[in-house]
């Protein structure tokens, strides 16, 4: 089977590539650790990078598309196009989480569009969010790799699968649902850190507010960031994250309690 032509598409992307501009990380996030060790990272925001490299390949006949939908495995995913005017096109899928609330879905699509656009391009979007802290809670020395989208290739053999699909998860993976029988992993120090930061940034300083905001995003009682789970957090990691990402991100914080508490009360009914 010979596999599709792409040579106009590649012209056109190393085009692309040689014209890059140099982007400004226009985001930075600082968060403190559990030991009280405050870091941060910097990162290109999604309407930031459009606004930059969109233009750059409609100059050369290239179009990005990235919409949700059930992948090839039938789980959902973000479904990713990079589209030349000679109808030559290279696609793939970005696995992402279906649970939780709209707005949780909405933050993992939101990352999963720009995580797509930036893996590409060839554009470096993040700098230290690519790391994670140690158990102990400080940064860790090495980086991660940029999240890679899965591309739609034939499939690999069992090996290489499994490692191709450890390398394609996204920055901030929610945790896998745990085993029958098995308990639900906990959330880390580095989701702790995290979360707490991002509270900070939305000026929600008061312990109560943040249970409270937790419970109702959660849809269930919080009595402390400790019950957590490592999926949990991961959730309310990515919604806080969308509204720092928003141009106003206490309103959009309201109306991702509004929904939440909105889905509540018509499961209730």
């Amino acid at each position: 089977m010979t596999a599709p032509t792409t040579s106009g598409l590649a012209a056109a992307l190393a085009k692309v590539q040689a014209e890059l501009p140099e982007i400004d990380r226009d985001r930075t996030v600082t968060v403190e650790t559990k030991k009280g060790d405050p870091y941060s990272y910097s990162y290109v925001t999604l309407a930031h990078l459009s606004k930059t490299i969109l233009p750059l390949l409609a100059k050369h006949g290239l179009a990005f598309a990235a919409m949700p939908g059930a992948g090839s495995d039938g789980k959902m995913c973000v479904r990713y196009t990079l589209m030349h005017e000679s109808g030559e096109s290279l696609s793939g899928e970005f696995p992402i989480s279906g649970e939780g609330g709209i707005q949780m879905i909405g933050g993992r699509i939101t990352y999963a569009r720009r995580y797509c656009l930036a893996a590409l391009v060839g554009v470096a979007a993040d700098e230290d969010d690519e790391s994670r802290l140690s158990e102990d809670g400080r940064p860790a020395t090495a980086q991660r790799a940029a999240a890679r989208p899965r591309q739609q290739q034939p499939p690999a053999p069992a090996e290489e699968g499994q490692t191709a699909q450890r390398a394609q998860r996204p920055a901030r993976p929610a945790a896998q649902p745990p085993l029958p029988g098995e308990q639900p992993a906990k959330l880390s120090d580095s989701q702790r850190g995290m979360l707490m930061g991002q509270f900070t940034k939305l000026g929600i300083e008061d312990r109560t507010a943040r249970l409270r905001t937790m419970t109702t995003l959660l849809g269930r009682q919080v009595e402390s960031a400790n019950d957590l789970t490592r999926a949990e957090a991961s959730d309310l990691i990515n919604v806080l994250a969308a509204a720092l990402e928003s141009d106003d991100p206490r309103t959009v914080l309201l109306e991702a309690l509004a929904a939440a508490a909105a889905a509540a009360g018509g499961e209730g009914q």
